[in-house]
């Protein structure tokens, strides 16, 4: 199953020593969501802590306590760099890739790579409330029984689950392979991962390798060409070199940070 691998805390070393985040995973939502997750700052920020995050093609609800705002975000081309400061209070639900236009019959294009607010693609229910509630087990509940009524409505599943597969052998794919076995020409299938993902194929195949490449570096003790080569990267500089351009450091140093 496709996981995205995010890591602020290794790339910025005081982001776990300021800033508690939580994933709250619900066997009742894994179809479509990923997590509903808190971010709250330890205390109120005198310096400004980074919070990278990984292009993952995932797109996120993303709620602002402190400045009372709710927005959709998702991130595929760089990673970006939130500098964050003072009082942190966020929430949010990442959406598995696929799901936004499952639930909302609009094109993920729209969103990917932008923030829109909330209200402007929900007109059937208003989030606004949530702001109001202070505990986070009651945030989690309504977040939680809001995902719920999209889901009882949302209709197939079909590229939630091929966002699975590719990520379970991406040594394999390609973008002519891929348009073959859906019976779709390549400006077709262009077309349609656009909807679906708000990505090109091209562009969804390099983040599922890169986050296979994090979870192979990160959980399991295996040598930098097999990780290579089994994330589909035709030798190791090019895997080097792709994760030093997500990440600002070598696997070498990013496995380091981890151990330390």
């Amino acid at each position: 199953m496709y996981v995205p691998k995010q890591i602020p805390y290794l790339l910025d070393r005081d982001f776990q020593k300021y800033i508690e985040y939580v994933e709250y995973r619900k066997k009742e939502l894994e179809d479509y969501c990923m997590c509903i997750w808190t971010m709250k700052s330890k205390q109120t920020l005198d310096r400004v802590v980074s919070n990278h995050i990984l292009p993952d093609a995932c797109i996120d609800i993303v709620i602002d306590f402190v400045k009372g705002t709710i927005c959709f975000a998702g991130f595929s081309k760089e990673t970006e760099d939130f500098q964050l400061n003072e009082k942190i209070d966020y929430m949010g639900v990442r959406l598995k890739p696929g799901a936004f236009y499952s639930f909302f019959q609009i094109g993920a294009d729209k969103i990917m790579d932008k923030q829109v607010l909330f209200s402007e693609i929900e007109k059937e229910f208003d989030l606004a409330p949530i702001l109001l509630l202070s505990h986070t087990k009651e945030r989690v509940e309504f977040l939680a029984s809001y995902l719920l009524q999209k889901m009882k409505d949302a209709p197939s599943r079909n590229f939630i689950v091929m966002m699975d597969e590719l990520y379970q052998n991406p040594k394999e794919q390609n973008v002519v392979k891929m348009a073959g076995n859906l019976g779709f020409d390549k400006r077709q299938l262009f077309r349609i991962f656009q909807k679906n993902y708000g990505v090109s194929p091209k562009v969804l195949l390099n983040i599922v390798r890169l986050h296979l490449c994090l979870t192979l570096l990160l959980q399991e003790n295996v040598k930098l060409i097999d990780i290579a080569m089994q994330c589909g990267f035709y030798d190791q500089s090019h895997f080097i070199k792709e994760i030093k351009r997500y990440t600002g450091i070598s696997p070498l140093k990013l496995l380091e940070q981890y151990q330390a």
